[in-house]
C-alpha cells in the first residue's frame, strides 16, 4: 500500500524550497503524493475587489474560473515542473475553495489530511515575523496542533 503524503502549497518561494526538502529527503519510490492549494475567501476577495465579507463567487463565474487557472499555473511552474526524473508517479493536485478566512486554511488542510488518510501532512513554514502571524495566524501552526495525522513542518532558514 503506498503512503498517503498530504502537501499544502502556495505560490511562494517558502513553499517551493519546503517541496524540493521533502522530494529530496523525504519522499520514497511508491509514495502517493498529493498537493493541496486552498483559495481562500480573502484571496478570492482580492482577485474580485471586493470585501472578504462580500464573498460570493456565483456573481463573477470568470474571476473564479481565474484564481483556479492562476493557482494551476503556479503548482505546474513551481511544483510539478521540478519533478526529478526518477520520480514516475505524478502527484494528485487539488485545488478547494474555501468560505473560511485565511486564518483557518488550516482545517480544511487537517480535514483533507484525514479524507486521504495520509501518512503524513508535509508542509513549509513561512516567516513572517512574530507581528505578521499574531495578527494573520500561522496555517502550520494551526494544523501542528489541529492535525489528526503526523505532520512535518519544514522551516526555512
Amino acid at each position: 500500500m503506498p503512503r498517503v503524503l498530504l502537501f499544502p502549497v502556495d505560490d511562494t518561494d517558502d513553499s517551493q524550497k519546503s517541496w524540493d526538502w521533502m522530494i529530496n529527503n523525504f519522499y520514497r519510490d511508491g509514495d502517493e503524493v498529493h498537493l493541496l492549494n486552498v483559495i481562500s475567501r480573502l484571496t478570492f476577495a482580492a482577485t474580485l475587489g471586493v470585501p472578504a465579507v462580500d464573498f460570493t463567487p456565483q456573481i463573477n463565474r470568470e474571476a473564479y474560473e481565474g484564481a483556479v487557472r492562476k493557482a494551476e499555473a503556479f503548482i505546474v511552474k513551481r511544483f510539478l515542473a521540478r519533478l526529478p526524473e526518477h520520480i514516475q508517479t505524478t502527484p494528485i493536485v487539488h485545488i478547494i475553495k474555501s468560505e473560511i478566512d485565511t486564518n483557518n486554511v488550516g482545517h480544511v488542510i487537517c480535514v483533507k489530511a484525514e479524507e486521504l488518510k495520509a501518512a503524513c501532512v508535509l508542509m513549509g513554514s513561512h516567516n513572517k515575523g512574530p507581528v505578521a502571524e499574531f495578527f494573520m495566524g500561522s496555517v502550520s501552526q494551526y494544523v501542528s496542533h489541529h492535525s489528526k495525522v503526523p505532520v512535518v513542518i519544514v522551516k526555512q532558514p
